[in-house]
This record gives structure tokens, sequence and C-alpha cells, in this order.
């Protein structure tokens, strides 16, 4: 008998507290530079780089937590037969963490109960293990470490199963993930369904990220043997697609790619596996047994990662689960032929798959020949044993069906934008949707104000203001008319002003926001809309403007309030090799936030670099283990060269600059355990 419960995960957590005050707007470069090689199709470059460009708004970073672990009851709800346990995470974007083979007793996921919060998702904050389900922007999803609704339906024949939605309001996309465990199943099926409501185009980014165990036998598999794949070694950091046919990559022709401990950096492959009436993906291990999954087109392609076996990659394991030793890569699926292809989801339109996940044995010796083609044969006979084209289609069906059953029982409840948003909009939402006023707390209830009574409570400027809004058109038409209201004090229409200048800076509309914040600071000025004025300026490409505002900023009200804005000031600075002016700053700042923020420990050890003070350097960094890394990103790796380079030039004055930098890279390499770098072996 089928049962969805509430639970908790027991787990070693550091996870975010609260978020960045300041909003993060949209890069001006909305789509990606990718080139590829001569051998990829043109078939394979439409829509390539397609509105890649870094977009959070109207998100927070989430960027406050820690390495400070602590052991915690995460909430969970628990859907279980007598075949499967699949366990969820309604507080951290509906995580599958973990989905039990009960026959066999065997956890088929990286099952992670070290959940260390790294910078790796769009909005910051990211955690290894389990399944994901990223809908949005490209990267990892918006929802990563935030609450998602959950409810329980009934589908025709009364079996109960389980929906995780939300609205996505960076997109304007309105999502849910109806899950179905049959009495009987052995199998986990996954109904993903994508609504966009409105009446333009909108693009589209969706991929299942899927986390399992790895070893030096696991063998990735899937329904294609021609993929594409990323090429480490570009110049000048490009991202540089090949095509290869598996298991053979030109750029390491002494490898067998579908083995992912045989790469040396960080690395992934791209599946093509359109053509596939059922496209798969498997991960199995030496004795036979493993995990897999399959969908319905158009959840086409597939890809698989893995972080290498040189020193940055394995380092990257354990700052990810530090308190295990296992490792893992990740399979996943999604919706184009690589996640630096964009899509579309055309307007007054939905689109939906499923997709199973189960417990996979093949004969060993037939997965691990090394013929791929034989080997993926094997996997797919395997897998059509188990579930073949026709099953997967009648799944579909009901899965679909069960789609326009409406929530009888919500078990977790999400953010309050979905409630806002309807509201707004006077929307009519499918019948898979049940977002109450309830919903609607902490920093959303004064939007609920400004939908009813037309305004917002005035901006303090000493306290951190609300999240942004929602950067839409409608958004901005509510905005506009609440400013027309003549009845409005200087204090509240400033107040309005300097949340509709964010809509319009994030719509590209420079001057607009502008001249918002320009009347914001002369009836209230403050440190926050300041700051939005000196990254405006950024923007245009200005130098000593950003500044100036920076600079005006610090020494208004909000200013010490949080230090978000301290920490960008203070970079600008020091990149702008301001040296003195980042002397002062620093004496200024409350003393508490340099044990507090690792941004600013970090910029300051950047300044200790001009001012040659390696016993600074290595305070503030090398005695201290760094939180927040970002994916792909070396800060280490040049401040351990300085600071070694300050070091050797001291003990050795006569030695000139270059012949220092050539020793020190030969003889003081960075330790393992501050080597963050990807794709170098």
């Amino acid at each position: 008998m089928t049962s969805i419960k509430s639970g908790t995960f027991k787990a070693n957590a550091a996870l975010p507290i609260g978020a960045n005050p300041l909003p993060s707007f949209r890069d001006p470069k909305h789509d990606a530079l990718v080139r590829v090689k001569p051998q990829v199709s043109s078939k394979n470059t439409a829509f390539l780089g397609l509105d890649c460009g870094k977009r959070s708004l109207p998100y927070q970073i989430q960027d406050r937590y820690d390495r400070n672990r602590e052991e915690q009851d995460i909430p969970a709800i628990i859907m279980e037969n007598d075949y499967l346990k699949a366990t969820f995470l309604p507080t951290l974007g509906g995580r599958l963490i973990s989905l039990i083979d009960k026959e066999n007793d065997r956890e088929l996921l990286y099952c992670n109960a070290s959940l260390q919060a790294c910078n790796l998702s769009n909005l910051d904050a990211w955690f290894a293990g389990g399944i994901e389900w990223n809908i949005g922007q490209y990267g990892h999803a918006f929802t990563t470490c935030s609450d998602v609704f959950a409810s329980i339906q009934k589908d025709e024949e009364g079996v109960q199963f389980l929906r995780l939605s939300e609205y996505e309001r960076c997109k304007g996309l309105w999502w849910h993930i109806d899950f179905h465990l049959g009495d009987t199943s052995r199998l986990l099926y996954a109904h993903v369904h994508i609504h966009n409501l409105s009446s333009e185009r909108k693009s589209l980014y969706y991929w299942t990220n899927t986390a399992v165990p790895v070893t030096d036998k696991t063998r990735v598999l899937a329904s294609s043997n021609e993929a594409l794949y990323l090429d480490p070694y570009a110049k000048n950091n490009t991202r540089l697609f090949g095509h290869m046919h598996m298991p053979r990559m030109e750029i390491y022709e002494d490898i067998d790619a579908s083995y992912p401990n045989q790469f040396k950096a960080s690395n992934e492959c791209f599946f093509l596996c359109e053509k596939s009436p059922m496209p798969w993906e498997c991960a199995i291990e030496g004795d036979g047994s493993g995990f897999f999954e399959v969908s319905t087109p158009p959840l086409s392609y597939r890809k698989m990662f893995c972080w290498g076996s040189h020193a940055g990659g394995k380092r990257w394991q354990r700052y990810l689960s530090p308190d295990s030793e296992d490792e893992y890569i990740e399979v996943q699926s999604g919706l184009a032929p690589s996640q630096l292809h964009g899509s579309y989801l055309e307007a007054q339109s939905s689109i939906c798959w499923t997709q199973a996940f189960g417990s996979l044995e093949i004969s060993p010796q037939e997965a691990h020949r090394p013929q791929y083609e034989v080997a993926m044969q094997a996997a797919e006979d395997t897998i059509h044993l188990i579930i073949d084209e026709q099953r997967l289609r009648a799944m579909h069906q009901t899965c679909l069906k069960a789609s326009e059953r409406s929530p009888e029982i919500i078990m977790h409840q999400g953010s309050g934008w979905a409630f806002l948003e309807q509201k707004a909009q006077n929307l009519s939402l499918p019948v898979a949707f049940r977002f109450e006023r309830d919903s609607v707390k902490d920093q959303e209830l004064p939007y609920l104000g400004l939908l009813t009574e037309g305004k917002l409570p005035v901006m303090d400027p000493d306290s951190r203001p609300l999240s942004a809004p929602p950067c839409s058109d409608t958004w901005k038409a509510i905005f506009m008319a609440a400013l027309r209201n003549p009845c409005l004090t200087i204090h509240e229409s400033a107040t309005l002003n300097h949340y509709l200048g964010i809509i319009h800076l994030e719509q590209e509309e420079v001057s607009y926001a502008q001249t918002c914040w320009l009347k914001a600071m002369e009836n209230l000025p403050n440190a926050w809309t300041a700051r939005n004025l000196a990254q405006l300026e950024i923007r245009r490409g200005e130098v000593e403007e950003p500044l100036r505002w920076y600079s005006i900023a610090s020494r208004l009200s909000g200013f010490k309030a949080d230090p978000a804005i301290a920490e960008e000031y203070c970079a600008l600075l020091v990149a702008e090799q301001k040296t003195v002016e980042a002397q002062k700053l620093f004496e200024d700042i409350p003393s508490t936030w340099m044990d507090s923020s690792e941004a600013l420990r970090i910029t300051r050890a950047k300044l200790a670099v001009q001012e040659k003070n390696a016993p600074l350097i290595k305070s503030l960094v090398f005695d201290r283990e760094i939180g927040h890394i970002r994916e792909g990103d070396t800060p280490l790796n040049s401040l351990w060269f300085s600071y070694q380079s300050i070091l050797y030039s001291e003990a050795h004055p006569e030695v000139g600059e270059d012949e220092v930098a050539k020793i020190v890279k030969e003889r003081y390499p960075i330790p393992q355990n501050f080597n963050f770098m990807m794709f170098r072996e």
C-alpha cells in the first residue's frame, strides 16, 4: 500500500540563514558566447547560448551561511510502497534526497547527509545529493534552498500521489511535478508540467540533476553514443563544444569516457538522445547493479558530469560533502542538446513529460564490455524488461489525467508570491494549482498591501529593505498606478520609487531607473538607493560615478545595517587600486563584519597584497576555512601566489620580480585544501 506522510531527514547541515538584501541585476549580455568545433552539426547550434546570462531578480541572493554544521531534523515528505522509499525535502526545493530500493536494501542516489551550502546555484547557496528539479534560468534552480508547495491528490483509481508546485517569478512560469508510486510499482514516476500563462513567449530551461555514487568501476550509459562535450582546454575560458562518439573523446585519447573516474579534470558529456522514442540513462557499478531513468520526449537529452580525479576535483568532493569520504557524479536529463542551449515556451501554452526512476541489474560482463554499443544495447534490453515505450506512454497518459486533479491536502506551503501574482493578474489558474492567502508571509505581506491599498509601508533607511518585487510589466504598472495617487506622502512616494527603479533597471530602462532613484534620494536619502545608483553607473561603464555613489551610501542611514554595501564598495576600491580610500573604509566599518563576512576578508587580503603584508593575507585567508568559493572560480590561487611571492621577495631581496614569479610557481604549489581548480589537471 502506497503511503505519503510527513517526517524528517537527519542531516549535519549548514544552510542559508537569511539573504543578501541587495538586488542583483541581470547581466546586460543576455546570451552566453559559446563556440563549436567544426565537427558539431549545425542542428546542434540553434539557440546556443540563448538567455544563459546571469539573472536572478526578483529573488534574493542566498549568501548568508557558514561551514559550522549542526545536526538537524530537516522537514521531509516520505512516499513509499513495498518496493521503494522516496524522501523529499520541501523546504529545500523539493529535493529527492533519497530513493531506496527496499527489496535489495540499496540506496539508489547519492544520499548526502552533510548538507553544506556552497556557492554553486543561481542564488549562490546549493548543496550536493539526490535529485533536483531545475526549472527557470540556466543553472541550479532559484528554489534550491527555498520552500515549495507540496500537496496530496488522488488519481482516478483513488491512489494518492504527491505534487510539488511553485510560481517561478523570474521568468513568470507556473510549474508542478506530480510523483506517482503505485502500490506494486518498482518505479517512481515524475510528471512535470510547466505553464506559460502570459501573452508573450518565455525562454525555458529545465534539467533534472541526479547525483549517484561513483567508484572507479562506475560506468554511465545512455540511449545514444553521440554526445557533445565542453573542451576544458579552450583558450581564454571560452566555452567550446566538440562532438564525440562514446567512449572516445579527442582531447582524452587514452580514456574510456563512459567511466567518469578516468577523467583527470572536471568534465561533462551531453548525450544526443533525441532520436530515441524513450530516452534513458544509467549508472552501473562493477557488479552490474545501478540506477536508471527513462522519460518521454521532449525530455530527450542526457548528461554526465564528473568532478575528475585531479586535486581540484577531489577538493570539491570533500568541500561539498565534508563529513563523508564517498564521491558522486551526476546523470542529468534536459530539454535541449546541452545546458548552454536555450529554448522557448510559447505564449499561452504548456509543456509536459513523464520521467521514471528505478533500480537496474545488468550482467556485469555485458555492462562493462569494451565496445560501448554492446554495453549500451545490454542496458537497453534490460531496461525494456522493466519498462518499454508503450508502458511509459500509457503511464504518461495516466499522469496527464491526474494532473487535472486539484490538491486535496496541503502538506507544505511555498512562497506567497504565487498567490500575489494570481491576484495581481486576476488569473484563473489550472486546477493543479492551489495557492491560498495564508501562504503570504513576512516580506511578502507589504506587497499584498500594495495590491489592496495602493502603497507600501514607508522605507526605514536604518533597516534592510524589502525583497524586490517581480520585475514584470504587470508589477511595473501597479507601481506606476500607485505613484499617481495624489494623497501619497513624499516618503511614501520615495518608497515606491525605490522599488519601481529596481524593476526599471532589471528591464534595462536605465534612464527611468535613474529618475526613480534620484526622486527617492531627494525625499528619503538612504544607503540602499544610493547603492543602486552606483550599480546603474557601473552598467554604464563609468568608474568615478559608482565610487561617488558608494561613498554617499557609506555616509547614509542603512549602510551599517548590513555588510552587503560595504562588500561591494570595498571590492570596487581595491579593484581600482584606491588603496588609501580602501584602507580608511576598512578602518571605519564595524569590526564584527570582518568575522561575519568572508567577502570582506577576501577583499582585505587583496588589499594586503597591494600593501605587501603577507602575515595579514595568511590570517585572513589561509588560517581559515573558506566557505564561499564559486564553482569555476579560483580566487585563492592568485592570493596564494602573491602571498608566497611577498615572502620570497622579503627573504631574497636581490632576486628580480620575474625570477621570483618563476621560483614560486615551481616550488610553492597551492595546497590541496585551497585548490578549487576544476578544468585543469
